[in-house]
């Protein structure tokens, strides 16, 4: 089996030269993989991972398709759960806390953890209320069309839809549901993204 590769680096000063491993080794860890397997019905898709991911880093998981990289994200925050005859073996500690402990809440795990899939799924609901939709649930505080506002600004969406808010975002083009997609994950305040090919259904001037 080809394991992914694995690149880390920080936005911030990406233009400014890569960190060095010392340097990010240095910074908190959010996540912490120790011996990870993950099958399905019996079939192995991962096994013996191990790997530590620190706090303002982004880390890419390169590699060919089938290789595993899906179902290597889906582990932080247990969307293999939801998967038929998956089991995942081995410790997953976010912040230093299980994950996979008996006491923890997938739900909860999900609105820390968000994450954006590479076919956009946009609920069949207006652009605004799409974007809405977690904030309410959350009950979070503020001001809810500044959150909104907010989200499709830093999905580069904002311009396009200001003025059809109230439109169904079914009616969206391809690249703008996944724009939207990464826009309603951004309006929870996430501590984490997950992103799996987000950028698969962009055109190079939205990427």
């Amino acid at each position: 089996m080809e394991t992914p590769q694995i690149d880390n680096t920080r936005i911030a000063e990406a233009s400014r030269g890569a960190l060095s491993r010392d340097d990010i080794e240095r910074r908190e860890k959010v996540f912490s993989v120790v011996d990870l397997a993950v099958s399905y019905s019996g079939k192995v898709a991962l096994q013996d991972v191990q790997l530590d991911v620190h706090r303002n880093t982004v880390t890419a998981f390169i590699g060919p398709s089938g290789c595993g990289k899906s179902t290597f994200i889906r582990c932080f925050n247990r969307m293999n759960d939801l998967v038929p005859g998956a089991k995942v073996e081995g410790t997953v500690l976010y912040h230093g806390a299980d994950l996979y402990s008996d006491d923890v809440d997938p739900v909860e795990i999900r609105r820390r953890i968000g994450m954006v899939f590479q076919k956009p799924n946009p609920f069949p609901k207006s652009i605004y209320d799409n974007i809405a939709f977690g904030p309410r649930v959350l009950a979070m505080k503020g001001d809810l069309d500044e959150r909104v506002e907010g989200a499709l600004r830093q999905a580069a969406l904002w311009d396009e839809v200001k003025g059809r808010l109230k439109d169904g975002a079914l009616g969206l083009s391809g690249g703008q549901q996944q724009r939207l997609c990464i826009a309603r994950a951004l309006a929870v305040e996430p501590d984490v993204i997950l992103m799996d090919e987000p950028a698969s259904a962009l055109d190079p001037i939205s990427t």
